[in-house]
């Protein structure tokens, strides 16, 4: 399980510089640092209906982070049964879901906003669960679209904990708010289901391409500033 087919020790690593997570005292890039690297066509096609509108494309996308960031953080806040700071439609979503989980489940709260930092790429996951004894990573969505970039992050998480935690997962959950009313979607992959465990297999052999191209990618950068 979790074996790469392509192996990352010839890679020339770095320093990165004003990063957000450190191994070994050295910066490494997050994972969705390095999903961005992926180009999208649906980002672009998004930035010109924007740009059409008179916005800011920079200036709608800082505030939707900043909305994304305070649903996380009221979540983490409510789990932990302290004060919420900023109530919003979201939270409310959530309670639905946490009530009706629990209601059906015997579920147990394993890891909430935790950093994970491997040698090559880090982030920090949402929430990780254990439901009836099976442990399941759920990750916050607050986009009105999740697509498959959505679970190459949730691949390399999972990669992380497999590592770092020893936990292998038996499934994971993208749990998508809508912004509007307290309503949400669940996007559900049971890895005991052999299509579902070949999908997220495949999306960390793809996440780990984009690894591979992004740190060569840098090098290459780098020795062109010097020959040039």
């Amino acid at each position: 399980m979790l074996d790469p087919e392509l192996l990352l020790n010839d890679l020339t690593v770095f320093n990165k510089r004003k990063a957000r997570y450190t191994y070994n005292g050295r910066g490494v890039p997050s994972v969705t640092e390095l999903l961005s690297f992926i180009d999208s066509e649906g980002l672009i096609g998004w930035a010109n209906r924007i740009g059409r509108q008179g916005l800011d494309n920079r200036e709608v996308a800082m505030k939707a982070a900043e909305f994304g960031t305070m649903v996380h953080e009221s979540i983490e806040m409510y789990l932990k049964g302290k004060k919420v700071e900023h109530p919003n439609v979201c939270l409310e979503a959530f309670k639905k879901w946490w009530e009706g989980i629990n209601n059906c489940h015997r579920v147990r709260i394993l890891g909430q906003e935790e950093p994970m930092v491997g040698e090559f790429f880090a982030g920090t996951y949402d929430l990780l669960i254990s439901i009836d004894d099976k442990p399941y990573m759920v990750d916050f969505k607050t986009s009105n679209h999740v697509g498959y970039k959505y679970f190459m992050q949730l691949a390399a998480y999972r990669y992380l904990i497999y590592i770092k935690k020893n936990i292998n997962l038996e499934g994971c959950l993208v749990l998508q708010f809508d912004k509007e009313e307290p309503n949400f979607r669940e996007y559900p992959l049971t890895f005991s289901n052999p299509d579902e465990y070949e999908f997220i297999e495949n999306c960390y052999r793809a996440f780990m391409g984009v690894v591979y191209t992004y740190y060569n990618a840098k090098l290459c950068q780098r020795q062109f500033g010097l020959m040039f």
